[in-house]
């Protein structure tokens, strides 16, 4: 029995369940019972420590496939609820501990399925149900050297499977150890040429070796009145480092004849597993249409079940200067990624609010993916530069894709439609497009 997560977007594997055969345990029991009620004693009440004890009867197999289908149709805490009820009563059931554990991860209960596979390894190392499943625990829970562990010591037995050859290298690609990452998908496939979902990787793994990435963009903001729009360019640099991914940015803005610039640096590093950060300053020498500087900070963390947690601040050197505080909240669920956003920025003048919510659909593993976002507050989005800084309320609805070919050209196109309240004037209409054009080498 192979359990994994169900229609996840890489993770997806076949749950398979192997079921006792009991005939022969039957029998030995039955000689055995016989030997010793012929000697005067009474058959051991209990499993001895080590034993794996068959299940008892079809009644268990009937739990099982009943607790199985439960989970398989979303309906996993009444899935949980019976293994447990079952479990109380017949606790060396082998087939529903190792379906609980399951379910358990599932359900980001992670410490909880963690304890109920490890009391089936503790007496079988390497059970072939419970140990792909414990494998899977730690790569959720953010434990990818524990997953390489399992899965060196379940290839000891058994050097081709291919199952343990990928989890191997799934842990690998979280460690960031990529060339070996790189070797054992190939010795995968040159075991099954046919094993889609390595094929698949090994494309991703071909991308991720690729450190460097260029980007170019430009934006248009036109708006109701016809006021003279706002003209941006961008141009960056990037890479991936062992500690996370470092930018470099140059902007450049154009309104009213008046032209200026500004130069940023962006990090993002990674702090522990399931926990990384991120870092940004800015200057611009001229500060007309920019701040002078801007730094920023967010700290995100995993949550569990596919939750993902930030708070940060920011500060821009407008006049005096201004702070702003931000949070979000995001959720994982298969290919899609939705995401809460709040700014606040206080002020002596009263406290400005602005919140973001948003969603993103992902095809494949390249990056490619669509995305709807609406806004409502103080700034259409976050807070960059002079024409952001001019809205005191606003309504904005906007749609995004990110296009990734031959996995090494990617493709941008963002619009936004948005109706404000400015300083000098109410019920604004803005109309916003930006394109942009990456290449990774």
């Amino acid at each position: 029995m192979y359990l994994g997560l169900p229609n996840a977007n890489t993770r997806s594997t076949t749950m398979t369940f192997r079921r006792q055969t009991l005939v022969g345990a039957v029998l030995v029991m039955v000689v055995c019972a016989a030997a010793q009620l012929g000697a005067g004693q009474s058959p051991p009440s209990r499993p001895r420590v080590g034993e794996v004890t068959p299940k008892p009867s079809a009644e268990a197999d009937d739990v099982v496939t009943r607790a199985r289908a439960l989970a398989v149709a979303s309906h996993r805490v009444e899935a949980i609820e019976l293994l447990e009820k079952h479990l109380a009563g017949s606790p060396r059931d082998i087939d529903a501990r190792v379906l609980l554990g399951t379910i358990l991860s599932w359900e980001g209960r992670y410490d909880e399925a963690r304890r109920e596979l490890e009391a089936i390894l503790a007496e079988s190392p390497t059970h072939g149900d419970a140990l792909p499943a414990m494998i899977n625990v730690e790569l959720w829970s953010h434990h990818p050297d524990r997953a390489e562990e399992l899965a060196r010591r379940a290839l000891r037995n058994r050097p081709n499977d291919p199952h343990y050859l990928l989890a191997r290298v799934r842990a690998l690609v979280a460690l960031k150890r990529s060339k070996e990452a790189r070797d054992v998908l190939e010795r995968l496939l040159t075991i099954d040429p046919r094993n889609a979902e390595g094929d698949q990787m090994r494309r991703s793994l071909r991308e991720s070796l690729r450190h460097w990435q260029a980007r170019v963009g430009a934006s248009y903001d036109a708006f109701s009145d016809h006021r003279v729009a706002w003209r941006e360019w961008q141009v960056s640099v990037g890479r991936t480092t062992p500690i996370g991914s470092i930018l470099l940015k140059g902007w450049r803005a154009e309104r009213f004849g008046i032209e200026d610039d500004q130069f940023e640096f962006e990090m993002y590093p990674r702090l522990r597993p399931g926990t990384y950060a991120y870092v940004a300053g800015a200057y611009s020498p001229k500060a007309l249409l920019y701040p002078e500087y801007r730094y920023a900070a967010d700290l995100y963390q995993s949550l569990g079940a596919g939750f993902e947690g930030s708070v940060g601040f920011r500060r821009l050197g407008f006049g005096r200067g201004v702070n702003i505080y931000a949070g979000s909240l995001s959720k994982y669920y298969g290919s899609w990624l939705f995401t809460g956003q709040a700014f606040v920025l206080p002020d002596s003048a009263g406290t400005s609010r602005s919140y973001h919510g948003s969603f993103r659909r992902y095809f494949g593993n390249t990056g490619t993916y669509v995305g709807l976002r609406y806004g409502r507050g103080g700034w259409r989005e976050e807070l960059r530069n002079r024409n952001d800084l001019e809205v005191l309320d606003s309504d904005v609805g906007a749609a995004e894709a990110t296009v990734i070919l031959r996995g090494r050209l990617e493709l941008r196109l963002r619009g936004s439609y948005s109706r404000e309240d400015r300083v000098e004037r109410r019920d604004l209409r803005q109309y916003s497009l930006s394109t942009g054009l990456g290449f990774r080498f």
